[in-house]
């Protein structure tokens, strides 16, 4: 949960200063790369790793790539991408990022078969350099694009024509936020397999989900533990005692567009305010999140849980939705009723309705491994991965040293949350 959450601590550089006059340069200056190959069916393919300001002419076949993909990635769809992408370039990828595509040309087409955002980071803990899907804590889910119609070739050719040395790529391919579960993970690996290139699964944990259930009164009963759901309704007849309290689903644009400033204003007035983090604080994230919520909004696919004490609001949750699958995306609340757990009673509420709908399939948390809330109040889990592939069969050793590094500092960060996660349940 909280996508975004606290990227925007790392926007001190105004995108009108000099400093980001000399952003823009070096988004200008990142080169486009090209690698290609024939095949025995007589088709071209190209590789084109595109700069993130020449997003805009691949919308299109990225929307079309979208309806046959192997795996959706909400945070890969034409309207997120647009949003994002060259307003955030310099938040999300400081050293600039590139649009990785595979095209197959058979006659006069030309057919998108493979995309995602990626960058060339230095991860882990001693330092290594990999070409990385585009995949961090704000955005955690990195699985990649893939033609369902041809996976395996298309994986396999990507595999080849990222290793040609014109391309100057790192040897490890590192693609990060992978559900393990996923046919993009699987056949990633066969094609690996096939080529002869080494590949490893690397710090695997498991996140809270909600899955549908045949039996949601059941499920709804059984969530959280019995201590835990007394106080829940305790505070909210405290709450219901100050006044008349309502819960609200904003689905329409309208609704959805009018929900959405009462966030930022909610937001702003708790400790992100205080700290200067909250969305108000920052153009650029605020132009992003609004432009996301409208696109999302227009097809019915974001909505805005709230719950509200005498027609003043009291919490929100803002989740975006495609096909039946659901993320919980950011939430604020008034501290003023803190002690009534409003973050809290509105993921509950949020649940509940969320269960009672026929066409509810699952919803990803996005939170971290061992979330103090969620883990809580959502009893599913999904294994999340990290796979590693190395470009050349001669690089097995640089790809187990990127892995125990990757490794170092995810259990760094583990011990960090868990000590964060005891002081907040005290």
């Amino acid at each position: 949960m909280g996508v975004f959450e606290d990227i925007v601590q790392q926007s001190s550089r105004k995108r009108d200063s000099f400093g980001g006059v000399l952003e823009r340069r070096r988004e200008k200056r990142t080169p486009m790369l090209r690698a290609s190959q024939g095949s025995m069916t007589s088709s071209l393919w190209e590789l084109e790793m595109i700069p993130a300001f020449g997003l805009t002419r691949l919308l299109d076949d990225i929307h079309d790539l979208n309806t046959r993909a192997t795996d959706s990635n909400i945070f890969f769809e034409p309207d997120i991408l647009h949003a994002a992408w060259p307003r955030l370039t310099s938040l999300l990828a400081q050293e600039g990022c590139w649009m990785l595509c595979l095209w197959e040309s058979v006659d006069t087409r030309r057919i998108l078969k493979f995309f995602a955002p990626v960058h060339v980071a230095k991860t882990g803990l001693p330092r290594h350099r990999v070409l990385q899907i585009l995949s961090n804590e704000y955005m955690p889910i990195g699985t990649p694009l893939i033609d369902t119609a041809s996976a395996g070739e298309t994986c396999e050719t990507l595999l080849r024509l990222l290793s040609d040395p014109a391309l100057g790529m790192p040897s490890v391919f590192d693609i990060m936020h992978l559900r393990q579960d996923s046919k993009a993970n699987s056949v990633l690996q066969e094609a690996a397999s096939s080529l002869g290139l080494p590949f490893r699964e690397c710090c695997t944990f498991k996140r809270a989900a909600l899955l549908a259930s045949k039996d949601p009164k059941a499920t709804i009963a059984g969530l959280l533990g019995p201590k835990r759901r007394r106080e829940l309704r305790r505070q909210m007849k405290l709450l219901k005692a100050k006044g008349e309290v309502s819960f609200s689903i904003a689905k329409s644009e309208d609704q959805a567009l009018d929900a959405f400033e009462e966030f930022i204003t909610l937001e702003l007035k708790g400790w992100k305010g205080r700290r200067g983090t909250a969305l108000y604080n920052h153009k650029r994230i605020a132009a992003f999140s609004r432009q996301i919520v409208a696109h999302l909004a227009a097809r019915n696919a974001c909505q805005f849980h709230s719950i509200y004490l005498d027609g003043k609001i009291v919490a929100t949750l803002i989740m975006f939705e495609r096909n039946g699958r659901l993320i919980p995306w950011k939430m604020a609340f008034d501290e003023a009723y803190a002690a009534y757990s409003p973050g809290m009673q509105t993921m509950l509420f949020a649940t509940k309705n969320l269960l009672s709908r026929k066409t509810f399939i699952e919803a990803d948390s996005l939170a971290q491994n061992n979330h103090w809330m969620m883990n809580r109040i959502w009893p599913d889990r999904i294994a999340i991965t990290n796979l590693l592939i190395g470009l050349k069969s001669d690089t097995l050793e640089e790809l187990e040293g990127a892995c125990r590094a990757k490794y170092n500092r995810q259990m760094l960060k583990n011990l960090w949350n868990k000590w964060v996660g005891k002081l907040r349940l005290r």
